[in-house]
């Protein structure tokens, strides 16, 4: 393969773990909105994992690519942490997801120079 069509490649792979990043972390943030409703009294137990959703929201549109994977985390664990009922499979699948992501070899598309025309 070309060096240009492996750039695009890596950066369409990379597009892809980010979209499903999105997918997955959306309907975490928003499990229950149809009735969805913030608390009278905003808790410790409400806050730190909707703040850690939103972060997992926010982080697969950054530049920075690890962001995703701490993103992750902390929703992992703050989900754990405050729900011990359940194991949090959408986080987990965040996570392998954000894994792929962060594993994934860059494009080098930003370091590419454009060469200079000559006429």
């Amino acid at each position: 393969m070309r060096e240009g069509s492996t750039q695009t490649a890596r950066a369409i792979v990379s597009l892809l773990c980010r979209v499903a990043l999105l997918a997955i972390a959306v309907p975490v943030l928003m499990r229950d909105f149809p009735g969805y409703m913030m608390p009278d009294r905003i808790t410790q137990d409400w806050s730190l994992p909707t703040a850690c959703d939103v972060l997992a929201v926010v982080a697969p549109l950054m530049r920075w690519r690890k962001l995703a994977f701490l993103a992750g985390l902390l929703a992992l664990g703050a989900h754990y942490y405050y729900d011990r009922r359940y194991v949090p499979v959408w986080d987990l699948a965040y996570m392998g997801v954000a894994i792929v992501l962060v594993l994934l070899p860059s494009s080098g598309r930003a370091m590419v120079k454009a060469k200079p025309k000559t006429r």
